[in-house]
């Protein structure tokens, strides 16, 4: 939302926005060339999201150079997490629950909000996305 999308955009699901996932990648020589970084505002948000893909459950890693998964804090089983993807396609961020054995990308956690605890089994009926 601090990049201009709406609260109702952002807390939706499959690629949302026009450019946002162009502002929150950065380092141009990592990613494959497409969309993402050929968009102008590449690079502008401060954040510099970078294309790790992610890490399957038998410890192999995927998607290298093409996307960029990042887990949300919030989870929706008690299975599956919420995360936000970039790929290098698409200029817009998409939104998605992958399984909790996949391996994202976890950026800055400062600490969690009051009335959310991780070992609490509450969680996994929280479905907003943060």
């Amino acid at each position: 939302m601090f990049l201009g999308m709406s609260e109702s955009e952002a807390n939706d699901t499959g690629w949302r926005g026009t450019n946002e996932g162009s502002k929150l990648a950065g380092r141009a020589d990592l990613w494959n060339d497409g969309d993402l970084e050929n968009n102008p505002q590449f690079g502008t948000s401060g954040f510099t999201g970078l294309p790790g893909g992610y890490r399957y459950n038998n410890g192999n890693f995927m998607f290298l150079a093409n996307y960029g998964y990042f887990w949300s804090f919030t989870w929706h089983l008690s299975y599956t997490a919420w995360n936000r993807e970039l790929h290098s396609f698409y200029s817009e961020v998409h939104r998605a629950n992958r399984n909790k054995k996949i391996g994202c990308t976890v950026r800055l956690v400062r600490g969690l909000p009051e009335n959310l605890s991780i070992n609490s089994g509450e969680n996994d009926k929280k479905t907003n996305s943060k």
